[in-house]
């Protein structure tokens, strides 16, 4: 402890005191955020059949062209032409979301001192409501006005993540320098938006928490029936829980996402993204970094085998220290052609953490704005650690999935500690050391039922039992997640 790199103290002196008393509200604030973010998983990502996507300005209801089709209530909402020949149109819709959870034995049982774990469970509500304007197919205006509560809680709702009275969560215009019926388009996207990037390993919308996340930005956009090119610069937006009272904070991306072979089994996916914040701690050293990050996926999701690569390495300056980090991730799933679809698999990933306390350099991979990587209690995010997971599942109706899945948690680098989705450090809190890497083994259930385009049903269910990393370096209770939502999207 307290080693000195590059003129860089990596490690902080704090007298004996338990974990979490030392810090400051916003800190504590922070934590709780980034707990609860932990929900999200890829499969609240998963598509909703038919034409109502997980980012609603992806919606496709151009089939309602057509004046023969006889539309539902909601589908006359969605296409109301302007002008006689239909270039102008306009379209609303929206989501109600209602979210039961209970959380016990929040991050192993370190919380802050007045913290006050919630016996009987939280409410979390969500309502979203968009529009979508075209003129005459050249100029398209998005707008999404979000409203959130948490109702139970015995703690402050937390802005970030719980609760928006009121905000503007998306609100963009579009110009189109080709025709929309045309098989290439380009166009410019600026203004408030949200982004979903190939796993969400870096850049997510954040789906499972009550708020989602977007960003205030410019994105240039190539969309031919084999490619996509995304060109983007972009800040994040914090939510807070008043009326309209959201804003951007000074944290910049930019880069380029690139989709290649979309008509293909075999697809890749390749990518360059910078970032450039001070609002990021590595061994609870604070500090201005300037990371660049390249990666590459291989993936094929054809049955009966699906198989995704990732590899993603990241390079830089982090004060004074080179920054040289990496992330392997790898998943393979079998389906079986017999009556329940069962389907088994396994995953893997290294995320590196920092190596030694006087190499001169900063290994720790920053995911930047990812979805949460490692199941749905446990506060960790994709940096120092490795996970296996082994899962299986069958899917006894129509669009009803019910997966089992283990997941093995261990530390990367002994030398380096454990962090949150948006990298605050939760372990170890000076003055506690290990030399164990075992984090934990997560245990989860979770049944998926999505009977239509417009309704989705979700129970989740996680038990984590604390490895000898936890034991060592503080309260190591096991984690206990529940949860109950339905959701109806118009």
């Amino acid at each position: 402890m307290g080693k000195i790199n590059g003129g860089v103290k990596r490690t902080v002196s704090i007298v004996d005191m338990p974990s979490f008393q030392f810090l400051k509200p916003k800190k504590m604030t922070r934590l709780i955020f980034t707990l609860l973010i932990s929900v999200s998983i890829s499969v609240l990502s998963l598509a909703q059949p038919g034409p109502i996507k997980n980012l609603r300005y992806e919606d496709d209801f151009s089939y309602l062209k057509n004046d023969t089709i006889e539309k539902k209530w909601f589908e006359k909402l969605k296409f109301i032409p302007l002008t006689k020949s239909k270039k102008s149109h306009i379209s609303f819709g929206g989501e109600i979301r209602e979210w039961y959870e209970y959380r016990g034995n929040i991050n192993f049982g370190d919380v802050p001192p007045d913290f006050k774990e919630n016996k009987y469970g939280v409410l979390l509500h969500r309502f979203m409501f968009h529009t979508d304007l075209w003129i005459k197919n050249r100029f398209r205006f998005f707008g999404q006005i979000n409203n959130t509560l948490e109702i139970g809680s015995n703690n402050e709702p937390i802005p970030e993540i719980s609760q928006d009275g009121l905000g503007i969560h998306q609100a963009f215009v579009e110009f189109h320098l080709s025709k929309v019926e045309n098989p290439t388009k380009y166009f410019f996207r600026i203004g408030r938006q949200e982004y979903n990037f190939g796993n969400e390993l870096i850049i997510s919308s954040r789906e499972g928490p009550n708020n989602r996340q977007s960003f205030d930005a410019a994105s240039f956009i190539i969309n031919t029936s084999k490619t996509s090119i995304y060109t983007f610069v972009a800040t994040p937006i914090i939510i807070y829980p008043h009326v309209f009272d959201n804003e951007h904070i000074n944290e910049y991306m930019w880069g380029v996402y690139t989709y290649l072979r979309k008509d293909k089994k075999n697809k890749f996916d390749v990518y360059y993204l910078g970032f450039d914040t001070d609002r990021r701690s590595f061994n609870f050293v604070p500090g201005r970094q300037k990371r660049q990050t390249l990666g590459v996926r291989y993936y094929n999701h054809t049955e009966p085998w699906h198989l995704d690569l990732e590899s993603i390495y990241q390079f830089g300056k982090f004060n004074e220290l080179n920054i040289s980090a990496l992330h392997l991730r790898g998943f393979v799933r079998h389906f079986f052609a017999v009556k329940l679809k069962p389907m088994t698999g396994i995953g893997v990933s290294y995320v590196s953490g920092d190596k030694s306390p006087t190499d001169q350099q900063l290994n720790t991979f920053d995911p930047m704005y990812p979805r949460p990587t490692f199941g749905l209690a446990a506060p960790l995010g994709p940096a120092n650690i490795i996970s296996v997971q082994l899962f299986a599942g069958i899917s006894p109706l129509n669009q009803l999935y019910i997966d089992g899945s283990v997941y093995f948690l261990a530390r990367e680098s002994i030398y380096d500690g454990s962090y949150t989705p948006d990298m605050d450090q939760i372990r170890p809190f000076p003055p506690a050391e290990s030399d164990a890497r075992g984090i934990g083994t997560q245990y989860t259930l979770e049944l998926f039922y999505l009977p239509n385009p417009n309704w989705t049903f979700i129970i989740l269910s996680s038990y984590v039992a604390p490895g000898n990393y936890v034991k060592d370096t503080g309260n190591s209770k096991p984690i206990i997640f529940f949860s109950l939502s339905a959701a109806y999207k118009f």
